[in-house]
């Protein structure tokens, strides 16, 4: 059955509370740690040019940008966790830098920074000037050259994060790391076709790396299939694992193994079961909640520990503490760090835990698909169409939900529709659901353009952190559109909307007449 739980339930705490909001005082320490990352990747990239790659600033660059991926409320002790990383390897990496400059007699081209390492000590300090930097931005940039920027640091956190996945399987790509110094180092650039053209092409190296990463995924776990997911969920002990990075929900399957403790996915965690491999562990039960958008009420109803797996993208100032535990490189206030894959903790604390009492019977969702099948289905049919519209992953709220359902009864016969998300039962109409895949859509229009020579329309529904970087990715293709709905302002504001349609062609959704005269028209 093709089925979300959300379809039940159109409370937002993404709305709501702020959950996926940057509040002010965040937003300063952000632009404090992007100059760290300025001055740190332009050092970096300089010693890279020059046949040198240090691994302490490697890591330093890629954890912090993991950290602003996952936008938790910085407390002191945080921030000073962090910044005190750049200022302890900041000096030594320019000394490297002068010292290779004279070894090879090369005039050092130094970086002036109006950074000073012993702000990081004041955190009240540290908001001013982050304020100051922001409000220096504003006055002295375009907009579109601000929004260009920030379009830049957007695909820096997407491949950060594939980065990042790919090494957790033992793959570490230098690639990816190269172009996030790339980006980095950019931030100082003010032609803005100079940045477009990098975009573009940080936007293709993101998209090899979200393919290498599929191909590792099924290489360890087996070809992905369509499964059923239940969400039920049943007496006794239980932990609750959240995010996208299956590699680290295997180690916590592996560590609980043959524990009375039951295992439940959450939000983007239940693709794992579309791979066979995860069905050999029977205490991974399914999946609990409705994701990111209701994460305040899924997570204070669980009645046990919670995992937030690396770059979780969650603000967790308004949950409830003491069951809340993280891999990530830094941890927000109240939340428990995991070290070196120790999950004693965890377990008792699951011990500890009420669990389910009784347990809660649902139907089960039908999720995932056959590229292959489908690919060939689409080449069997086309001929019977003008044109191809493929609709992306959905939010499942109420506002997406009447759109799309009118948008899919008023689109006219001749036209072939793939839906990874929503669903009418139409002859023209093919209904997957890709759930949180999101390589799905990136997937299904490449495999598309290579066997047909039609034109594609993709919808992408809702935005999450690889949105931007693969609708710049599928921008560059001449014979496919690209049109996206709204979208939370942590993700893409109506600012950077505007460049993204005056820079890479790409369309805002409105109305569903509206909308559909003007694809139709083109």
């Amino acid at each position: 059955m093709i089925y979300n739980y959300n379809d039940d339930y159109q409370y937002d705490s993404c709305v709501s509370q702020g959950v996926c909001s940057v509040n002010p005082r965040t937003s300063s320490l952000q632009e404090v740690l992007i100059l760290y990352l300025k001055l740190a990747s332009y050092y970096a990239l300089k010693l890279y040019e020059n046949g040198i790659q240090d691994e302490e600033i490697r890591l330093q660059i890629l954890n912090t940008i993991s950290i602003l991926v996952s936008n938790f409320e910085f407390s002191e002790s945080d921030f000073k966790i962090i910044t005190s990383g750049f200022t302890k390897i900041l000096p030594e990496l320019i000394k490297k830098y002068e010292s290779v400059c004279k070894e090879n007699d090369i005039v050092p081209d130094c970086l002036k920074s109006i950074l000073k390492f012993k702000q990081s000590s004041d955190i009240i300090k540290s908001i001013q000037f982050g304020e100051k930097e922001f409000l220096k931005k504003t006055k002295s940039l375009s907009a579109q050259t601000r929004d260009l920027y920030k379009i830049l640091f957007v695909l820096a956190k997407s491949i950060c994060i594939n980065v990042l996945d790919l090494e957790s399987f033992g793959i570490e790509d230098t690639n990816g790391y190269l172009s996030i110094l790339k980006l980095l180092n950019s931030l100082t650039i003010t032609d803005n076709e100079q940045l477009k053209n990098l975009i573009k092409e940080s936007a293709d190296i993101d998209n090899t790396l979200m393919n290498t990463l599929q191909k590792a995924k099924e290489d360890r776990y087996g070809k992905q299939q369509i499964s059923e997911v239940s969400y039920s969920t049943t007496p006794g002990k239980a932990v609750l694992v959240v995010g996208s990075n299956i590699r680290e929900l295997e180690d916590v399957l592996e560590a609980l193994k043959g524990k009375d403790i039951d295992i439940y996915t959450h939000d983007e965690m239940i693709l794992a079961n579309i791979f066979p491999k995860f069905a050999e562990y029977k205490n991974l039960k399914g999946q609990y909640g409705q994701g990111i958008e209701n994460c305040l009420l899924d997570f204070a109803t669980f009645p046990g520990p919670i995992i937030l797996t690396r770059h979780s993208l969650y603000n967790v100032k308004h949950l409830y503490r003491g069951l809340l535990f993280t891999t990530d490189f830094a941890t927000s206030k109240g939340v428990i760090p995991i070290k070196s894959g120790d999950f004693a903790e965890v377990i008792k604390s699951a011990e500890n835990a009420k669990g389910f009492k009784t347990g809660k019977q649902c139907e089960t969702v039908s999720i995932g698909y056959d590229y292959f099948s489908l690919i060939e289905r689409v080449k069997n049919c086309a001929d019977k169409y003008s044109q191809i519209f493929l609709i992306g992953l959905g939010a499942y709220t109420l506002e997406q939900k009447t759109y799309f359902e009118k948008l899919l009864a008023q689109i006219p016969d001749n036209i072939l529709v793939i839906s990874l998300s929503f669903c009418v039962q139409r002859e023209n109409v093919i209904c997957l659901n890709a759930c949180f895949d999101t390589y799905a859509i990136t997937r299904i229009t490449t495999g598309l353009n290579q066997e047909l020579n039609m034109p594609v329309k993709i919808f992408f529904p809702k935005c999450d952190r690889h949105t931007i970087s693969q609708m710049i990715y599928l921008s560059q293709n001449e014979n496919t559109e690209i049109y996206v709905g709204k979208c939370t302002p942590v993700m893409l504001n109506p600012n950077m909307m505007i460049t993204l349609k005056d820079s890479f062609g790409i369309n805002s959704l409105t109305s569903v007449k509206k909308d559909l005269e003007s694809i139709l028209q083109t």
